[in-house]
C-alpha cells in the first residue's frame, strides 16, 4: 500500500466544525470556464447527508477517510521554529501497531513507551521537528488523536508549617481545637480536629478501609515513616518520572505534599505514634508523578494511572491538577472509572469557579476545601462541579520535613492544607465505604460512591453554599444497608463524523448539561478521539469508534441532557462555534449513543498558510493509482468565518473562499472532477475548474455544468498526454457562504 504524503495544508487538521472556513483566498485571475452566475443545476436536493449517512456512503466510494490511516505528514511543514522550547514529546493515540511504527519511522522519532490498554504512545521528535505542528499533523493522518506531552503541577498549599512532634505537643491549632476526636493510643489524635468534625473516630468499628488499595498519585511518600511503615500496609506502585515499580521497602526518592496525602488517608492508628488518618487500615499503593523538575507529563501520568488500576488500585487520589484539557489524562481516568475505580481529585485552590485537573471529568469525586466552622476555605475552587466538600485545612498528619535526615524524617509531622488536604479525606471515606460494602457483599461502582458520601454529608454553614455538603462518614456508613444503595449513573457516548467523506473528527468539544436535578445547568465537557478503550469495549458495542470521532462520558447522572457538539480545540482553531444541538435522556446502568455529523474541512489549514491558492494546495499526488480509478470522494466548505492563519500577503479579509487539491495525471489517462452540493442540501454551489501552478486554467481542461446523473453542480475533465500535475480549484458560485456551504469532489483518474 503507498503511503500518502500530505503537505501543510492538509496536515494542520482544522476541523472548523459548522462555520469552518474551507480554503483560503486566492489572487490569481479567473480561471473557470464556467460563467461566475451559472445557475446551478441541482436546485432541490436529491438527499439529506444530515439524515445520518455521510456522501461517501450514499455514492458508495472511498473517502479521504479510508486513505487517512495510510497517510503521512510532510516533514517540512513540521520544522521547529526559532525559539520553541518545547519538550519534544508527542503523544499518540494510535489505531494499530503497524500504523504507529509507521509514523515513528517517517517522522524519524522514537518510540520511548506505549500504552496498550489506552493504544496510546509516547514518541519523542528529532530536535527539528515542532511538537505542536506534529502533533495537528498527526490526526489529520488517522491517529486516534496527538498531543504535546502536557506538563502539570501539585497544588500549592495556603499555608506550610512542618513541624516536629516535640513542638507539636504545644502547637495551638486555634479555631479547630474545639473539636476534639475520641481518644485513641497515638499521641498526636487529640490535635487531629478534622478527623472529629467528619466523625471518622466514631465510624471504627464498622470500617477503618481494611483491605482497601488506595493509590496516591502524587509526588512520592516516605515509605519508611513511623506511622505510615508497617507489614502490608504499603504495597508496589508506581514512578512516572522513570516508568519503573517503586518497591515499599524503596527510601523516599523525593518531595514531602505525597506524605501528606497519604497519612490524610491513611495514617496507622493504635501504634502510640502520631496520628490517624481518615481510613487507617487502608493499603497504600505510591504512584508518583512529580519529581524535583516537576510534573512528569499527561502520558506518564496516565501510564501510571493505568499501571495503578491494573495493579489493584480501587480508588485513586489526586491532589494535583492545572493545564488545559488533555485527551490522554481523560482516557486514562476514562479506564480507571470502566474498571470500577473511585477517582477522587482536588478542586483546585484559585478562589473561583475554576476546574482544569481530573477533577474536570465526568465522573470523577471533585472536592472543595472547607474549614472548621464549615466555611469554605477562602482559596478553595466553588462551583457546581464540585461535588462534595471536606476539611481542608491546618490538618496534622504525616506532612514530613523533607529536608531532615532519613531518621529525623521518618518522625516528622506538618499541619497539611488547601483541596490537596480535602481530596485525600474524600479518598479515605471513599475506602471505608468500599469495605464496608464487601462486608455486605455489594460491589458499588464510582458513581455510588459518590452519591452516597454527598447524601450522608452535613450541609456547609456557608451562606454562598446553600446546597452543598461535607463529607460526614458516620452518616454515610449509618446509611449504607443493601436496600439503600443508590441506583448506579448512565454512560453517555457522543460520535462525530464529517458530514460529506465519513471521517472520524477527533478534538470536537462536546458538552452535556443536565436540563434538571440536582445538577441542572453543570457542563460536563469531553472531545472526541477516534477509538475506545479497552476497559470499554463490553459495554460501548453500540459505539463503533473506528468509524466515529468518540467522546465518553461515565457516571452521569440519569436524566434528560443538552448535547452541544461544537469544532475543535478554540484555543488552536478559533472563529465560530456555533454548535449542533440535541438532547439525549441517561438511563441507570445503561450505555446510549448519539451520532451526529459536522461540515467539517480537513484541509484547511498548515502550519504557516491557508489552502487558497496551488501554492499551499492539499497535495494528493500519491494516492494509489486503484483508489482513483474507482473514485476518490473529497470534501470542505466554503466560509471565511473561521481565520486562524492571515490570508495572502496583499489580499483583503473577506475575499470569496476557494481551496485547491493536486493531483499527478499519469499520461494517458483522464481526469474527471464531479463538484457536488446543492443535491445533497448545501446552500453551496460549486465550481471545479482544473488550473496549472500558477493558477491559469490548464489547456486542454474543460468545465461543464451538471454531470453525475444531475447531481454535480459541475463537473471538470482533463485527458494527459504526458504525466502532468494539475491543481483542481473549487470555488463557490452561490454568492453567500458560512454555515451550510459544504461541498464534495469525486475525484478518478483513470
Amino acid at each position: 500500500m503507498k503511503h500518502l504524503p500530505l503537505n501543510t495544508a492538509l496536515l494542520a487538521l482544522s476541523l472548523g466544525l459548522l462555520l469552518t472556513a474551507c480554503g483560503g483566498t486566492d489572487s490569481a485571475a479567473p480561471t473557470s470556464n464556467v460563467p461566475p452566475t451559472e445557475t446551478p443545476v441541482a436546485t432541490t436536493p436529491a438527499f439529506d447527508l444530515k439524515a445520518g449517512q455521510s456522501l461517501a456512503a450514499r455514492l458508495g466510494v472511498q473517502s479521504f477517510a479510508q486513505l487517512a490511516p495510510q497517510s503521512l505528514p510532510d516533514l517540512a511543514s513540521l520544522q521547529r521554529e526559532a525559539g520553541d522550547l518545547t519538550s519534544g514529546e508527542v503523544v499518540v493515540g494510535y489505531t494499530s501497531q503497524a500504523q504507529l511504527s509507521r509514523l515513528a519511522a517517517h517522522l524519524g522519532a522514537t518510540v520511548k513507551a506505549t500504552l496498550p490498554q489506552l493504544n496510546t504512545a509516547l514518541l519523542v521528535l528529532p530536535d527539528a521537528l515542532s511538537p505542536q505542528r506534529t502533533a495537528r499533523a498527526l490526526q489529520i493522518s488517522g491517529a486516534r488523536y496527538a498531543e504535546v506531552n502536557q506538563r502539570r503541577r501539585l497544588l500549592g498549599d495556603v499555608t506550610n508549617q512542618n513541624v516536629g512532634v516535640q513542638s507539636l505537643a504545644t502547637q495551638s491549632l486555634g479555631t479547630q481545637a474545639a473539636l476534639q476526636p475520641l481518644a485513641d493510643a497515638d499521641p498526636l489524635s487529640a490535635k487531629q480536629w478534622w478527623i472529629s468534625q467528619i466523625k471518622a473516630d466514631q465510624v471504627r468499628g464498622i470500617a477503618t478501609g481494611k483491605g482497601i488499595v488506595v493509590g496516591v498519585v502524587d509526588d512520592d511518600f516516605d515509605r519508611q515513616h513511623e506511622d505510615l511503615m508497617a507489614e502490608g500496609k504499603i504495597v508496589t506502585g508506581f514512578d512516572a518520572t522513570t516508568l519503573k515499580e517503586l518497591t515499599p521497602d524503596m527510601p523516599l526518592t523525593s518531595g514531602s505534599h505525597g506524605s501528606g496525602s497519604a497519612g490524610t488517608i491513611g495514617e496507622r492508628l493504635g501504634n502510640g505514634k502520631g496520628g490517624a488518618g481518615v481510613a487507617p487500615d487502608a493499603v497504600l499503593m505510591p504512584v508518583r508523578i512529580f519529581d524535583e523538575k516537576g510534573f512528569a507529563g499527561d502520558f506518564n501520568v496516565a501510564y501510571s494511572i493505568v499501571w495503578a488500576v491494573d495493579h489493584g488500585a480501587q480508588v485513586l487520589n489526586n491532589s494535583w491538577g492545572g493545564g488545559g484539557y488533555g485527551q490522554t489524562l481523560k482516557d486514562a481516568v476514562d479506564y480507571a472509572l470502566s474498571k470500577n475505580v473511585v477517582v477522587v481529585a482536588s478542586a483546585g485552590n484559585d478562589r473561583r469557579d475554576l476546574h482544569n485537573g481530573l477533577g474536570a471529568f465526568p465522573g470523577v469525586i471533585s472536592v472543595g476545601a472547607s474549614i472548621g466552622d464549615d466555611l469554605k476555605a477562602d482559596f478553595s475552587n466553588v462551583g457546581k462541579r464540585v461535588d462534595l466538600y471536606a476539611p481542608g485545612d491546618q490538618g496534622l498528619t504525616t506532612y514530613i520535613n523533607e529536608s531532615l535526615p532519613p531518621a529525623q524524617r521518618a518522625q516528622s509531622y506538618g499541619l497539611f492544607n488547601g483541596t490537596s488536604m480535602a481530596a485525600p479525606v474524600v479518598t479515605g471515606a471513599s475506602a471505608l465505604l468500599l469495605e464496608r460494602a464487601k462486608t455486605l457483599g455489594i460491589t458499588l461502582t464510582p458513581y455510588q460512591v459518590k452519591k452516597m458520601l454527598v447524601a450522608g454529608g452535613d450541609p456547609m454553614k456557608d451562606p454562598r453554599l446553600p446546597t452543598d455538603k461535607r463529607v460526614n462518614v458516620l452518616t454515610a456508613l449509618n446509611n449504607f444497608t443493601a436496600a439503600s444503595v443508590p441506583a448506579d449513573g448512565g454512560k453517555v457516548v457522543v460520535q462525530v463524523a464529517d458530514l460529506v467523506m465519513g471521517s472520524p473528527l477527533t478534538g470536537s468539544d462536546v458538552i452535556l448539561t443536565p436540563l434538571g436535578g440536582q445538577n441542572k445547568g453543570l457542563d460536563y465537557l469531553a472531545q472526541t478521539s477516534n477509538g475506545d478503550l479497552e476497559g470499554a469495549e463490553a459495554d460501548a458495542k453500540a459505539a463503533p469508534a473506528p468509524a466515529w470521532g468518540s467522546a465518553f462520558f461515565y457516571g452521569i447522572e440519569p436524566g434528560e441532557y443538552e448535547v452541544r457538539v461544537a469544532g475543535p480545540s478554540w484555543a488552536v482553531y478559533g472563529g465560530s462555534r456555533t454548535p449542533l444541538l440535541g438532547k439525549v435522556t441517561v438511563t441507570s446502568g445503561a450505555t446510549v449513543t448519539r451520532s451526529y455529523q459536522h461540515e467539517a474541512d480537513l484541509f484547511e489549514y498548515g502550519a504557516t498558510a491557508r489552502n487558497g491558492s496551488p501554492a499551499t494546495a492539499t497535495n494528493f499526488s500519491a494516492a494509489p493509482a486503484e483508489v482513483l480509478a474507482q473514485g476518490l470522494l473529497l470534501g470542505g466548505t466554503f466560509s471565511n468565518d473561521n481565520y486562524v492563519l492571515p490570508p495572502a500577503p496583499g489580499v483583503p479579509a473577506g475575499t470569496p473562499d476557494t481551496d485547491f487539491h493536486r493531483f499527478v495525471v499519469p499520461a494517458g489517462q483522464t481526469l474527471t472532477v464531479h463538484a457536488i452540493a446543492r443535491a445533497t442540501g448545501s446552500k453551496a454551489s460549486a465550481r471545479v475548474t482544473v488550473v496549472d501552478a500558477t493558477g491559469t486554467p490548464l489547456a486542454g481542461a474543460q468545465t461543464s455544468a451538471g454531470g453525475l446523473g444531475g447531481l454535480a453542480d459541475s463537473t471538470a475533465t482533463f485527458k494527459a498526454t504526458d504525466a502532468t500535475t494539475v491543481y483542481l480549484k473549487y470555488a463557490n458560485t452561490s454568492g453567500s457562504e458560512g454555515l451550510g456551504h459544504w461541498y464534495g469532489a469525486l475525484v478518478t483518474i483513470k
